[in-house]
């Protein structure tokens, strides 16, 4: 009996999750060049966790993210976020849900090169409704100096953290990072 009380117990404390994907399935291309990237993937992830995606090139982590964060959907199965679906939600929702909700730091940084450290962190600053100042979110990654210099003056390391303080400087609720330490 005391392992029944102390499951219901357990499952009593875990919040509702966050993300809730089921059987989650992305297939690239047809016929012969078809390529299965996620097969019936099933995934809750509660607030406040930190999950880390492992696995070889190749094995779906970029495409798992890109679906949780409204930039690619499915061919199969369905994702949502708190009590909004992700799957078969139109352009616009998935425009807000990003804008709102999600910070990405996307593989390759992303950043536009004709802009200034800080011009690539503040571009994002004028779509939320909410963010901190980007000269704070430089900070918090250690580049407030460099705030004038252009992406192709930073080292790869530097480039990354500018990526990561565009992510933050929304203060959004979930962050999505693909390979955030691979050129740290």
């Amino acid at each position: 009996m005391q392992g029944r009380e102390r499951q219901a117990e357990s499952s009593a404390v875990l919040p509702r999750p966050v993300f809730t994907a089921r059987g989650l399935s992305k297939v690239y291309g047809s016929g012969d060049s078809q390529v299965t990237a996620l097969k019936n993937v099933d995934l809750d992830i509660r607030q406040g966790e930190f999950i880390v995606l492992l696995g070889p090139s190749g094995s779906g982590k970029s495409t798992l993210l890109n679906i949780l964060g409204g930039l690619d959907p499915p061919t199969s199965g369905s994702a949502k976020w708190h009590d909004h679906q992700l799957t078969g939600a139109g352009d616009d929702e998935l425009t807000t849900y990003r804008r709102e909700h999600v910070g990405f730091v996307f593989q390759f940084y992303n950043l536009i090169p004709s802009l200034s450290v800080e011009e690539n962190v503040r571009l994002v600053a004028q779509i939320a409704s909410a963010p901190m100042n980007p000269k704070e979110a430089l900070e918090l990654v250690g580049l407030s100096h460099r705030a004038r210099h252009f992406p192709s003056q930073l080292s790869g390391g530097e480039q990354q953290r500018v990526a990561v303080a565009r992510a933050i400087v929304k203060r959004p609720d979930i962050l999505l990072c693909d390979e955030p330490t691979g050129a740290l």
